[in-house]
């Protein structure tokens, strides 16, 4: 519920994709593929995939902001991947589930971890993608992941929801939280000081700012760009 942008209330649709995440975890645990990494790293991927699959099946605009933000720079909607003759822009496709299983593994143990072209890696892909879009067209609609279409990023009133979801677009979702963990990693002799200087029970608010301020300055993503940059994109599809 952590990666859910709703969290924490709860949704109708929170148990199918509870369930999808749960059919991905056995699927992979009775597979050959890629099982030399950690429970935790097994796990953010499966949890990056769900989030994926909800943020299409939604159009929530998250992952529509990339591909097409990539596309426009670098004539591809993915890093690494060219075009296939099957991508269907916006659309569930097996290439978006291998690059954000690379992306996340590569958030969790380094970007040279995995090639992003290791034959184990598309398996594991194409055998989450057919799990996937068996489901596709019954889907349900995650009404809480299209939060940016239904704020103003300049009407006061929209204001607490907004921050809400910046915090959570930056710290917890499938896109952004691969590359924000370095920026946290690197903050964390900062985080260690305010603890030993502020005791654990008065450091909270304090490290609340440290995240606040590592959310304003530090840009995330695999495009690199601030959450101002980010929120402008996702919402007002204005390009930076």
């Amino acid at each position: 519920m952590e990666r859910q942008p709703n969290n924490p209330r709860v949704a109708e649709t929170d148990q199918f994709y509870l369930w999808i995440a749960l059919r991905l975890a056995k699927l992979w645990d009775e597979s050959p593929w890629l099982r030399g990494l950690d429970d935790d790293v097994r796990r953010d991927v499966v949890l990056a995939v769900t989030g994926y699959y909800q943020d299409v099946v939604a159009d929530s605009g998250l992952w529509r902001s990339f591909t097409r933000l990539h596309n426009l720079r670098h004539g591809s909607p993915l890093p690494h991947y060219g075009r296939g003759e099957d991508y269907i822009d916006y659309e569930l496709n097996r290439d978006d589930v291998r690059y954000v299983i690379w992306w996340t593994i590569a958030g969790d143990e380094g970007p040279d971890a995995l090639d992003p072209h290791d034959a184990e890696l598309e398996a594991l892909a194409l055998a989450f993608h057919m799990l996937l879009d068996e489901e596709y067209e019954q889907a349900p609609v995650p009404r809480q992941w299209c939060v940016a279409s239904e704020v103003d990023l300049d009407n006061p009133l929209d204001a607490q929801r907004i921050y809400d979801y910046a915090y959570w677009l930056y710290w917890r979702s499938f896109l952004l939280r691969p590359s924000s963990r370095a920026v946290m990693e690197r903050a964390m002799p900062e985080a260690h000081a305010i603890i030993a200087r502020a005791g654990k029970s008065d450091a909270r608010p304090l490290l609340l700012e440290l995240n606040e301020r590592l959310m304003a300055s530090e840009p995330a993503g695999p495009i690199p760009l601030s959450t101002a940059q980010w929120l402008r994109l996702i919402i007002d599809d204005e390009l930076p």
